[in-house]
């Protein structure tokens, strides 16, 4: 393999990716070099990754479990904070019982491993996480892809195996644009075609609570990163598909366990997801606020409540162009191109710590831009 031409080959193509020191981090600030920016790319929706840190009371924490029990759980490494935590979160969205895993990628790897070998299809969004891409892959299922949010065309493959066990598979709220899926009516089709189970991935809605309906839903994935803060992933399933997954899932089997310093994180700060409900309103009002100003500054709808808001550009100049401008503003936000999203696209992502004004500021610099490319042709 030629290391230098296939990385010419990813610059032509406008898929080259550089890795970005970050110095400092204080609320929605960044410090990129010696630079400050606002920052728009972070999955911390609640800032609950930024919460006071009270060093006596995590002394307390290590002194009484250790600091890493360096294993995996399997051996010696299942510390009792787990089954804290998943009690936790399995008790809140109504489970019988959950998985900590070591992130949310893991989380899918472990799921889809769980149906290797078995008669089953996989019915997943052509948008849904490269975690779920992954573990279909790795597990070898056969599988359906139906449009992105086409019910009908899922209906349609669906039909096409009235006796084989079916899995319908789907992000909640889609990462790249903030599109949610309609938990609702995917519950009915699980209820309308019989050996149907209907699995989430609610790495993005994890908290926020989008959707109602988590009893009718057999298994939920979710990254602990995003909403609750924290390093892990989890599973919310049955008792018995808990059973399963400590004997089958490869990325839990052949792990370490998480430091039990880490695990004092995910505890301290689901806790606080579960309890601290205005993080949640405000961010709400947030993201109303901009579905305002998108339509009110460039006549794009978008009624979506989600914390991640999007524009999609035709060309990567175009898009190259705005990502600069906003960055030489100092506002920081994410550029996806393919194979990440069909188009090039700007995400912008809502947190806790920004306001109104922020937002305003955002629109004004895309706007300058829009205006001096009129002036430019």
């Amino acid at each position: 393999m030629d290391i230098t031409q296939k990385l010419t080959q990813l610059k032509q193509q406008q898929r080259y990716r550089t890795l970005k020191e970050v110095h400092h981090i204080e609320g929605k600030t960044i410090r990129l070099g010696e630079h400050d920016y606002i920052n728009f790319t972070s999955n911390d929706y609640l800032g609950l990754a930024q919460l006071p840190f009270d060093v006596e009371d995590f002394m307390r924490f290590v002194k009484r479990y250790g600091i890493n029990l360096a294993s995996s759980r399997l051996v010696s490494g299942n510390s009792v904070l787990y089954t804290e935590i998943e009690e936790l979160m399995s008790r809140y969205y109504h489970f019988e019982d959950a998985v900590i895993m070591n992130s949310g990628y893991d989380a899918n790897l472990a799921l889809f491993n769980a149906f290797k070998g078995e008669e089953v299809v996989v019915f997943s969004d052509s948008e849904n996480h490269a975690s779920i891409i992954d573990g279909l892959k790795l597990s070898r299922i056969s599988k359906e892809i139906y449009r992105h949010l086409d019910y009908q065309d899922l209906e349609r493959r669906l039909a096409v195996y009235p006796d084989t066990t079916k899995l319908i598979v789907t992000d909640s709220v889609f990462s790249t644009n903030g599109n949610l899926a309609d938990i609702e009516y995917l519950v009915e089709l699980k209820h309308r075609f019989p050996n149907t189970w209907l699995i989430v991935d609610d790495s993005h809605g994890l908290g926020l609570n989008y959707f109602d309906d988590y009893q009718n839903i057999d298994v939920i994935t979710a990254s602990l990163s995003k909403s609750v803060g924290a390093h892990g992933g989890i599973i919310l399933c049955s008792q018995l598909f808990k059973e399963l997954l400590v004997n089958t899932g490869r990325a839990l089997i052949y792990s370490s366990g998480m430091p039990t310093s880490n695990l004092y994180f995910i505890l301290r700060n689901t806790q606080a997801m579960l309890n601290e409900p205005y993080r949640k309103q405000h961010l709400k009002q947030l993201s109303l606020y901009f579905n305002t100003q998108l339509y009110a500054c460039l006549g794009k709808k978008c009624d979506l409540q989600t914390p991640i808001k999007s524009i999609e550009f035709n060309d990567y100049e175009e898009a190259e162009s705005y990502y600069q401008a906003l960055m030489d503003a100092g506002m920081l936000v994410s550029y996806f191109r393919y194979p990440t999203v069909s188009h090039p696209t700007l995400r912008f992502s809502l947190t806790y710590y920004h306001q109104k004004s922020d937002i305003d500021r955002l629109f004004q610099i895309i706007l300058k831009q829009k205006e001096d490319e009129k002036t430019d042709v």
